[in-house]
């Protein structure tokens, strides 16, 4: 009887030590594949909304491939987000250094590559690496 609250009790520890150290190298995998992207897409667009997150300090832009023909100014943020939808629009969150860094207006033409995509509609896309093209 008393091999048998041992053997639980050195069974019980073992298992959470396990179950401590699965969890401890799925959280830490999960971490390193963040950054690391075999393929990169790349998605060209205009910014046409631009706003500043009040939870954090990022920005929230939120781009149109293609505004030729559009009067994307006198639009209003939901009327843009319409367009988005339905234009295979993105969002894009960045940190307000890099917004700052790359001095990003309405209006601009960039090129967003990412690895990852958001499911929202229209979808945010995940990326560090953003290029301005056109003022």
């Amino acid at each position: 009887m008393k091999d048998l609250k041992l053997l639980k009790l050195i069974g019980g520890v073992s298992l959470k030590r396990v179950s401590s150290l699965i969890l401890l190298v799925v959280i830490l995998g999960a971490c390193g594949q963040q950054n690391n992207c075999s393929s990169e897409e790349r998605h060209e667009s205009v910014i046409v909304n631009i706003e500043k997150a009040t939870f954090n300090e990022e920005y929230i832009i939120l781009t149109l491939p293609s505004v030729e023909n559009l009067n994307f100014l006198d639009k209003t943020r939901d009327e843009l987000i319409k367009l988005a939808q339905e234009n295979d629009g993105a969002y894009y969150h960045l940190s307000q250094e890099k917004y700052e860094e790359l001095g990003l207006k309405i209006g601009k033409r960039i090129v967003g590559y990412y690895c990852d995509v958001g499911e929202s509609n229209p979808p945010v896309l995940f990326t560090d690496k953003i290029e301005v093209i056109s003022q």
